[in-house]
């Protein structure tokens, strides 16, 4: 369990943004006897979504919804489900559009430029495959 200041400095994310999701409902920290909130390890992986989905530039309130709908233990509803991957498949067609406009400048890249940016993408594509085992868990 972390103190506030301690999950802060573990995210390297200021306090204040702390209590701003725990006042949103993206955190929910378990208070002590003497009124301190202490955050567990799902904090921190709730953390880790908000930075993914942050790094995609989805807004909060969307972000919020996603976090909802993986940590849902009922019946899940299948317009949010639906929603959230038309926000996947958008962002996807986004990345497609970016390839196709820098493709040219990466024709002209000599092959140890390529392939240091081949070294940085493989490590991204695997960030990549691990949120999409951590959505279809």
């Amino acid at each position: 369990m972390y103190r506030i200041g301690e999950i802060a400095k573990l995210k390297n994310i200021s306090k204040r943004t702390i209590d701003y999701y725990t006042q949103i409902g993206l955190l929910n920290p378990i208070r002590t006897d003497a009124n301190y909130r202490l955050y567990g390890d799902e904090c921190i992986q709730i953390l880790n979504w908000i930075e993914h989905y942050k790094n995609l530039n989805m807004p909060l309130e969307e972000i919020k919804s996603s976090i909802e709908l993986i940590k849902s233990n009922s019946f899940i509803d299948n317009q949010k489900v639906e929603k959230h991957f038309e926000q996947i498949a958008s962002i996807m067609e986004h990345l497609n559009e970016e390839i196709m406009v820098i493709e040219p400048i990466l024709q002209k890249l000599n092959q140890k430029q390529k392939d240091m940016l081949i070294n940085r993408l493989s490590l991204q594509g695997v960030t990549l495959a691990q949120t999409l085992l951590i959505l279809f868990e």
